[in-house]
């Protein structure tokens, strides 16, 4: 209990302190919060909170795949109303949502907590991978701006040079595939005897449980459509604001990567952390720091209104929902 306490207190003295960070280096007051808001355009933010409330529904689909693969079939009402408990957890006390989602169900559709708990570290190692392909892509449509802001001294390598790289890497991997028999077994002994290895064993092993759901498929395209309405949700919400208004399709994707890496963050629902993240991102294609600042505000203000009253609204959806025997019997 104490241990807990403290872990609570300890995040949510990180958060405050974060979010007083953010305002303070832009001199940010919540009258001016206001004054912005009275600008916005509310029916791109209602777009907006639509779009998100989609990819939550696509988040629980997906999911309802790899419980399938285990025979579990809750129902979407069932999964959905799970899935939005777990993000107002995590609003409430970081790193919950996960826990809260399985408890969820274990309450509305008696699908034991260890099995639900083990589906959701393969949807958190496939969403982390997604978020690596969206760095890249990130990287690779904004690099002359990203490079003359953080590396405006650095030049690219000589065509010669990066060939000559990449065929040292086709050679690398050339060889692991010839001597693949004897790499697996110095990787069956690492991962039966060293932890990190254990660990990096129980992340492929999720990643491959992908191959055991009915449609594997669907399960990618759930995956990419989820990441397809995160971006179209932020920029939606870029949309909202005249000062945003005319930001191009990229400079979204730099806005949702930040924001993803902000809500990562061990605080509640990402707070602070995404203030100062995003309003960076914004920073970065010349919108002054207090209107960044504002609009990173009122985006996560958003996206935090919905997941409290909808997740709530789902809270109190479960205690009228009937007990679901979801195991089918093969």
């Amino acid at each position: 209990m104490i241990k807990a306490l403290l872990k609570y207190s300890i995040s949510s003295l990180l958060a405050i302190s974060l979010l007083y960070w953010a305002f303070s280096k832009s001199d940010l007051h919540w009258a001016d919060i206001y004054q912005s808001a009275l600008t916005a355009n509310y029916q791109w933010i209602i777009v907006s909170i639509v779009i998100a409330l989609i990819s939550h529904l696509l988040r629980a689909l997906r999911w309802e795949q790899l419980l399938g693969a285990m025979h579990y079939s809750p129902g979407t009402t069932r999964t959905f109303s799970a899935v939005l408990i777990g993000y107002f957890a995590n609003f409430i006390v970081p790193r919950m949502g996960e826990v809260s989602r399985c408890g969820s169900l274990q309450k509305t559709a008696n699908i034991p907590f260890e099995k639900s708990f083990g589906t959701v570290i393969t949807e958190r190692i496939v969403d982390l991978l997604g978020l690596a392909v969206l760095v890249g892509l990130t990287f690779i449509v904004e690099w002359e701006p990203i490079q003359q802001f953080l590396f405006p001294n650095f030049h690219l390598p000589p065509i010669m040079l990066l060939a000559g790289i990449a065929a040292g890497g086709i050679t690398f991997l050339g060889l692991i595939w010839i001597l693949r028999d004897r790499f697996l077994v110095r990787w069956q002994h690492f991962a039966a005897t060293n932890k990190v290895g254990k660990l990096l064993q129980g992340w492929f092993v999720g990643i491959l449980s992908i191959k055991e759901v009915e449609n594997p498929s669907k399960f990618i395209l759930y995956s990419i459509l989820i990441w397809v309405a995160y971006f179209a949700n932020t920029y939606t919400l870029l949309l909202a604001f005249p000062i945003s208004s005319s930001l191009s399709l990229s400079a979204g994707l730099t806005v949702l990567v930040m924001g993803t890496f902000g809500m990562a963050t061990p605080t509640q629902g990402g707070i602070g952390a995404y203030h100062s993240l995003v309003a960076s991102a914004l920073s970065f294609y010349l919108i002054p720091l207090k209107d960044a600042t504002i609009l990173a505000t009122f985006f996560h203000g958003t996206q935090m209104a919905t997941i409290l009253l909808f997740g709530g609204l789902s809270f109190i959806i479960t205690f009228f929902l009937p007990q679901k025997n979801a195991r089918i019997e093969s």
